[in-house]
This record gives C-alpha cells, sequence and structure tokens, in this order.
C-alpha cells in the first residue's frame, strides 16, 4: 500500500509540469487565434470598404501615421486603379494569417498579414493580402496587395 501511494506521488509530481506547459501552449495558442481573429475581421471590415467603393472610408480607417503620408484624394486614386478592373467580388475564402515584429521599411510593431482567395467578375482566380498593423490597441491596414 505505502509503495503504491509512493508510485502515485511520484507519477503525480512528474505530470504537474508537463500539465503547466500545456496550459502555457493552450493559453498563448488562445492569444494567438484572438489576435488573428481580431485582424481577420477588421481586415474584413476593410475590404467590405473597398468592395463597396467606398475608399474614402477605408482611408479613413488607416493608421495616422499612413495617413500622413499619402493624400484621401492620392489613395483614392490608388484604389479605384488597383480594384475597379477586377469588377465585383464573387466569393472571398480566409486562407490564413502570419504574425511579425518587422517589417521592411516599416517600425518595429505588431503586423498581421491576412491572405485571401478572392473571385472577382473579371478575374476567377486571385489573392488579396492585407496586412494590418495593430495601433493604440486597434487594428489598421498598412498595406493591400492584390495578385
Amino acid at each position: 500500500m505505502r509503495r503504491a501511494l509512493l508510485l502515485l506521488a511520484s507519477l503525480s509530481l512528474g505530470l504537474f509540469p508537463g500539465c503547466a506547459i500545456h496550459r502555457s501552449m493552450t493559453k498563448s495558442l488562445v492569444e494567438k487565434r484572438s489576435r488573428e481573429n481580431a485582424a481577420r475581421s477588421s481586415a474584413e471590415e476593410w475590404l467590405a470598404l473597398i468592395d463597396a467603393a467606398n475608399y474614402a472610408a477605408a482611408y479613413a480607417r488607416e493608421p495616422a501615421r499612413l495617413r500622413a503620408g499619402t493624400t484621401e484624394e492620392q489613395f483614392v486614386r490608388s484604389m479605384e486603379g488597383r480594384r475597379q478592373p477586377f469588377g465585383r467580388v464573387l466569393s472571398r475564402k480566409f486562407i490564413g494569417a502570419a504574425f511579425t515584429r518587422k517589417m521592411t521599411g516599416a517600425p518595429d510593431g505588431h503586423y498581421e498579414s491576412i491572405l485571401f482567395r478572392t473571385s472577382f467578375a473579371h478575374k476567377s482566380v486571385a489573392a488579396e493580402r492585407v496586412i494590418l498593423s495593430q495601433e493604440s490597441g486597434a487594428w489598421g491596414v498598412v498595406d493591400y496587395r492584390l495578385y
């Protein structure tokens, strides 16, 4: 009986560190998913404005540091040239997201790159990448690519 209790106690002590590691990994996975979902939601809201050709509202949602370098008129012209040729969106599917703290030509920060597979009226298969930066607790679009 004493041996059984000693064995049970030894096994329990051996498993507790594993549980702590599991809890830590689970917490970090939950935090990752939460961050990813918040960035994805912001990207989808911004894309809805672009889809509706409401470029001025999309521009207003960009971080202030980007708006300081581009006028609203420049942004609108750029988006008209990039998106209108493709026509309306027929479908958009989330592919994945990637987090990074560094981005070429930008200050270190919290960046999330969201990738979508999109079908347009005049381009059946395309990829859209929306890169967001978390500033002042909110996600704002810092780059948009259409492939």
